[in-house]
């Protein structure tokens, strides 16, 4: 599968991938066969995540998803997985959006006392422009993927135990908009995250603009 958007590894490095959505969320991460455990919170300089990624599901709902895309400036937080070539091509191979592009270590910050890697290769799925959008009426963010990012995010907060990583999530995620569909009664994802509801609805408190008072109440 190596081409311009699943580039070939150094085969004399580690690889490591960079979790900034479901990735960041352990059940998430298992549903996709994928058993590895973060092991370094991070921040990662030179992109932007965001409400970003414009698609349509299998049930013909037409969202918007989180993505990335690079921006000099651009900075948010998420976690280095360790991972084999063979489980990151199988992952590849999930992508229809986005491509796997390569991050140079000095854009890696570490956020607690661990190191990032010296010999990796640090790799992260960016956005493809031809699928980049803001949130519209008809491309609305849906709760379901609100909360397993969130839920998530909670999680690496508890076990790298830092107590900003999750306020982080959503102060440096991009494109909250009113465009947002509550559809926690009746989920339009399969298996959705609704363990951190009361904890999920506070950090989305902090968003500008009373923004979440107006999603929570549809």
């Amino acid at each position: 599968m190596a081409n311009d958007c699943f580039p070939p590894f150094d085969k004399t490095k580690p690889q490591y991938i960079v979790g900034y959505g479901s990735l960041l969320y352990e059940q998430a991460r298992k549903l996709t066969n994928i058993g590895f455990e973060p092991e370094v919170p991070v921040w990662v300089d030179g992109f932007r995540r965001g409400w970003l990624t414009r698609t349509r599901q299998d049930n013909n709902v037409k969202v918007t998803e989180l993505g990335v895309i690079p921006l000099v400036g651009g900075r948010f937080n998420g976690v280095l997985i360790s991972m084999p070539p063979n489980k990151i091509k199988s992952i590849d191979r999930q992508q229809k959006l986005m491509c796997r592009v390569l991050v140079n270590s000095g854009q890696l910050n570490s956020m607690n006392i661990e190191k990032i890697p010296k010999d990796g290769q640090f790799w992260l799925y960016q956005t493809q422009n031809k699928y980049s959008g803001k949130p519209a009426g008809s491309y609305p963010i849906l709760m379901s993927d609100v909360d397993e990012f969130l839920t998530g995010c909670i999680e690496q907060s508890e076990h790298f135990k830092l107590k900003s990583f999750a306020q982080e999530c959503v102060a440096t995620t991009w494109n909250w908009s009113s465009h947002w569909v509550n559809d926690r009664l009746h989920p339009l994802k399969a298996k959705p995250a609704q363990i951190q509801r009361q904890r999920v609805d506070k950090l989305l408190d902090s968003l500008e603009g009373n923004l979440y008072e107006q999603v929570r109440s549809q």
